[in-house]
């Protein structure tokens, strides 16, 4: 009866894999290692974060087949890892959601407002793993994230706005 349990656990467990890009964990890396191993892997760069933007953006198609852009996400605060988006052009991209179900398991279509509709999700190791069809743009996404970091950058991205609106009333009052 051991050994059957045993066989049992054996034939239905899936490993929880270390969600990697570029060779790094994604779990607690810092932008300047992941940008260094980026720079090492020869992707080219678009734009690097600044002041107001919250991300850093590279050409997609250097990393993944039909990618048109990869951006990074990261914390101002403490340079924590937030996001990884590939984005490609249109839908259907059967070759890639195989590779996601083979290294992170079988994903479930996630039924979304249409039935056109079509979202998979994989959690592995607190990395949360979106691949979806994004119609009000006509593209297919890529997410890899961390909630807390992503909340986290999320609320940044709010204090940074109410600043600025600030300063723009400011600004405005000025004028009159």
């Amino acid at each position: 009866m051991k050994l059957l349990s045993l066989l049992f656990f054996c034939c239905t467990y899936t490993p929880a894999f270390a969600v990697e890009l570029f060779g790094v964990d994604l779990n607690g890396t810092t932008r300047d290692e992941l940008r260094l191993a980026i720079e090492n892997a020869g992707v080219k760069l678009v734009q690097y974060a600044g002041k107001g933007t919250f991300y850093d953006v590279y050409k997609g198609d250097t990393v993944l087949h039909k990618a048109n852009q990869l951006y990074l996400g990261f914390v101002k605060k403490d340079k924590k890892f937030a996001f990884a988006e590939y984005e490609f052009s249109g839908f259907k991209h059967p070759v890639l959601l195989n590779k996601l179900n083979k290294k992170y398991g079988k994903a479930s279509p996630i039924k979304g407002k249409f039935i056109s509709d079509q979202s998979y999700s994989w959690v592995s190791k607190g990395i949360q793993i979106t691949f979806y069809q994004d119609w009000n743009s006509y593209k297919t996404r890529l997410t890899y994230f961390n909630p807390e970091t992503l909340k986290q950058l999320r609320n940044e991205q709010k204090l940074f706005s109410g600043v600025l609106k600030k300063q723009m009333a400011i600004y405005l009052e000025q004028g009159y």
